[in-house]
């Protein structure tokens, strides 16, 4: 228990699942029953973006600023934001599919870009919950440090599928206000940042 108490991952964690619960009553209080469900689902997705935008930065940012403070807790932090990515956007999912489309018969009916979109959304789901359950030290040494890295380095392929689904059906990405502006924003910076430290490498070679 005391381990616990001064792990950063678990304070992660329990903040984000209070923060799930708190979100769920807080928008049936707000939005009431019909509503309820396409907010919570919107919600959910933007969180679990949130995150994952937070745990894919904290790489490049800590490499690029090495002196940055409590660079370490940021990096041991990392895995806990990632599995609370994972776990937002299992909820994100969960809500979309069964409370605000009804289940499999209502999503068949829905046309080419949303087949396409939910494709592509369930392949990074699949992603980030592989990555979720294989973010424990005990995994990590019976699978070896080079194989989980290269499993965990399809987080990016994953970040560029959850964009396109994003881009096909997300209400918040169809018009021009802060969401989509800090959404793409937030993509393409991350972008230039790799691509600094790619630069940057081949510069000292």
């Amino acid at each position: 228990m005391t381990f616990l108490l001064r792990n950063i991952r678990f304070y992660i964690l329990l903040f984000s699942a209070v923060f799930a619960e708190a979100t769920y009553y807080y928008v049936h209080a707000l939005y009431g029953p019909g509503s309820s469900e396409i907010e919570l689902t919107q919600r959910y997705g933007l969180i679990s973006v949130t995150y994952l935008y937070i745990a894919l930065y904290i790489g490049p940012v800590t490499r690029i600023f090495f002196g940055i403070p409590f660079r370490s807790q940021i990096l041991k932090a990392r895995r806990a934001i990632g599995v609370s990515a994972c776990f937002f956007a299992l909820m994100h999912a969960r809500s979309g599919f069964f409370d605000e489309l009804g289940g499999l018969v209502p999503f068949l009916q829905l046309n080419t870009t949303y087949h396409i979109a939910i494709a592509l959304s369930t392949v990074a789901l699949v992603i980030l919950t592989l990555m979720a359950l294989t973010s424990f030290d005990a995994v990590i040494r019976k699978m070896t440090f080079p194989k989980w890295k290269r499993l965990h380095q399809l987080v990016y392929l994953a970040g560029v599928f959850i964009v396109l689904h994003a881009t096909l059906i997300g209400s918040h990405m169809k018009r021009f206000g802060p969401v989509s502006v800090l959404f793409y924003g937030a993509f393409i910076i991350l972008i230039f940042l790799h691509g600094y430290i790619h630069l940057s490498q081949k510069i000292k070679k």
